[in-house]
Parts: C-alpha cells; sequence; structure tokens
C-alpha cells in the first residue's frame, strides 16, 4: 500500500512510507522547517496534509509529538513512517472531531494549512486551543490556495501573525498563542439539509470537510441515474462522502456497505443513512477498500476524486479501481462516474476486459466495467 519516497530534512533525509492520496508535502514542509529553524520544547503538535516529514523532524530533536487528523491514510504514514524511523510512536488521534485532545498541552504547533477558509479557520483554533500560553505556531500554506485572506482569521486568535518565509509557491509564519485568555476547540457541527433524491425527499447530514455536505453532488446524481442494481444484490460503495449513493442502493433492497478515508465522511453517511431509515447499515473507515478485504461484491460503485489542490491527480481513482476488481465477485460490476474530459477508458482496460458508457451528459460518464 505505501510508496517511499527521499525527502531533505535539516537533520538528515527521511524515507517517507506514504499511503495513497497523501501529498508529499516537500515544498510545503521546507517552507515550514525554514520558518521554525529549531524544535521547541517537550511536546509538539503536529496536523495538515502532508504533515509527516515535519512531525518526523520535530520528534528527532526529541519532542514527543502529539498528531490530529481525520484521515486514514495520514494516519497510517505517519504511524509507518515513524515506525521505519524507529522513534517513538505520536500519540495520533484519528477522528472526526477534537475530543481527547488536551487543550494548553503542547509548546510548538507545526501546521500545513488545509485548503478552504473554513478548514483553515478550524486549523486556527485547533492549535490556539492545544497550545500553552506563550507556545509558537508555525504554519505553510500554498500561495494559492487562499493562505493570505486567512491570516486576518489567525490575528483574531493570536494578536500578531507573520509571514517569515516565501519559498516553492508557499508561504509559511509564525504565531505565539497569548499569555492570557481561554482558546477552546472549535465544535464540528453536522448540519442536516433535505435535498431530492429520484424524486424522494431526503435528509442529508454533513460537516465542514465533508464533500458536497449539504447537496446532492452533481456527479454522483450522475452515478445514481447511471448504474445498474438489484434487490439481493451486495453493493459497495467506495469513497461515500455523505451517503446518498449508498442510501439510494439500500433503498433498492440491496444490501449495501460504505467505505472511506475520511473519519468525517464515515460519521455522515451513517448519520444520513439513520436519518433515513437505515441505522444499522455498514459503513467503515478504510483506505479504498483495505478495512473489507476479502469480502465480495455484485457491484462496487464509486465516485473518485481527482483534485490534489489545483492540480489533477489520479492517484485515488487508481486506487479505487484496483480495489474494487480486487472486491468484485466473478460476474460482477464496476459503475465508475466520472467529468467527461477524463480520459478513464484506458484506465479501466488495464484491469477489465469489458469496459462501456453507460450514461452521460455534457458534463459526466458513468462507466460500467467487468472482467
Amino acid at each position: 500500500m505505501f510508496t517511499q519516497h527521499t525527502i531533505a530534512l535539516p537533520n538528515g533525509p527521511i524515507v517517507l512510507r506514504r499511503a495513497p492520496g497523501i501529498p508529499i508535502a516537500e515544498k510545503a514542509t521546507a517552507a515550514l522547517l525554514s520558518a521554525a529553524r529549531r524544535s521547541e520544547g517537550a511536546r509538539v503538535f503536529v496536523m495538515g496534509p502532508g504533515i509527516t516529514a515535519a512531525a518526523v523532524w520535530a520528534a528527532r530533536s526529541g519532542a514527543a509529538i502529539t498528531a490530529w487528523t481525520e484521515n486514514a491514510a495520514e494516519a497510517e504514514t505517519l504511524r509507518a513512517t515513524f515506525e521505519a524511523e524507529k522513534l517513538s510512536p505520536p500519540q495520533l488521534h484519528l477522528q472526526d472531531d477534537f475530543a481527547g485532545l488536551d487543550p494548553s498541552s503542547c509548546d510548538m504547533a507545526l501546521c500545513h494549512l488545509p485548503r478552504g477558509r473554513a478548514l483553515q479557520i478550524e486549523a486556527w483554533k485547533i492549535t490556539a486551543a492545544v497550545l500553552r500560553p506563550g507556545g509558537r505556531l508555525v504554519f505553510s500554506g500554498a500561495t494559492h490556495e487562499g493562505i493570505s485572506s486567512t491570516l486576518a482569521d489567525a490575528k483574531n486568535l493570536f494578536g500578531r501573525v507573520g509571514i517569515v518565509v516565501r519559498k516553492g509557491g508557499y508561504h509559511a509564519g509564525l504565531a505565539e498563542r497569548p499569555p492570557i485568555g481561554e482558546f477552546q476547540f472549535p465544535e464540528l457541527r453536522y448540519e442536516t439539509h433535505t435535498v431530492v433524491v429520484e424524486g424522494v425527499p431526503t435528509e442529508v447530514v454533513g460537516a465542514t470537510g465533508v464533500f458536497a455536505a449539504d447537496r446532492l453532488d452533481m456527479g454522483a446524481a450522475a452515478l445514481i441515474a447511471g448504474m445498474q442494481i438489484e434487490a439481493r444484490m451486495r453493493v459497495l460503495e467506495l469513497g461515500c462522502g455523505t451517503g446518498l449513493v449508498t442510501l439510494t442502493a439500500l433503498r433498492h433492497d440491496t444490501d449495501a456497505v460504505a467505505v472511506d478515508v475520511s473519519a468525517r465522511a464515515v460519521t455522515a453517511t451513517r448519520r444520513t443513512l439513520a436519518a433515513n431509515g437505515y441505522p444499522d447499515a455498514q459503513v467503515q473507515l478504510s483506505i479504498g477498500a483495505a478495512a473489507i478485504a476479502g469480502q465480495r461484491f455484485d457491484v462496487v460503485l464509486a465516485n473518485p476524486p481527482f483534485h490534489k489542490g489545483h492540480e489533477v491527480d489520479m492517484e485515488n481513482a487508481r486506487l479505487f479501481i484496483t480495489d474494487a476488481r480486487k472486491a468484485l465477485a466473478p460476474q460482477g460490476k464496476l459503475y465508475l462516474v466520472a467529468n467527461a474530459f477524463l480520459k478513464y477508458k484506458g484506465w479501466l482496460k488495464d484491469y477489465f476486459a469489458h469496459v462501456r458508457c453507460v450514461w452521460e451528459d455534457s458534463r459526466f460518464r458513468v462507466w460500467e466495467a467487468s472482467v
């Protein structure tokens, strides 16, 4: 599952053991550590996409590492790389919310800012709450992903915030937790909205960071229109998001299972399914189909992400395709939705003998693939 990437750090190179979908973040790490210069204190908090290399740098200096992520692939990258480096394992919080994080417990925080202002504001609040008074935050963010516009949000919490490094398309900066005042962890709210799915009013539950948290995504709607399922089939959805595709499969009297790499998506799907009468449906946190390895399905459904930041990246799509091939029963079929401009037919033919487009409009195509 892991790929290996050598990254230069100020205290020596590491070989990153990277799970699928996680950024290598070499440029972001270089900017962050140029701003940090040295690791400070006995306990360092880390968070953000691709943070493992910076966490190793701090751990090599003797710091105990506390890490938070809601992404299972990020967590596995941390675990595997620390084990390979023979470092003490991080205190890892893989969860959708912030329960169990100790307030005012860390001397330093290292943060790769996520994409999107709502998640960036959340990151500022988490780091402010976890730092002790006077503790130092070092952060980095891509210049084209809104870091300049969110600095005002950071100043509202920390007071003084400064960018000290501009390097490789990233800005990195410093802030200090004020010596007085209370800082609370942000409250994660799951909100319910009503949408229409196959003509039926439907409750969808989502939260910050969950894709299409308040709507039926157009790609998911295309997949629902194009997928061909029958009662009593075993169905797997890879990358369930808020669960509306899995819900549709359940409404067709199938035995449907949903997985996602995001802890928030897993919780959102469970809540969506429960809100619509399916509280006992199986939903699991998983990197691809790893959590249900060995199970076989008549149909696999997938709406794979293809962006990493602003770039097109097909790594997750390839993971979904290869895992679908392993998970399908001998006569099973994969239904995969993709933007019309993406050349999926050739990739699918690398793994499946029979590939055809079964539904399309000006924006999307639904591909059917079988052995």
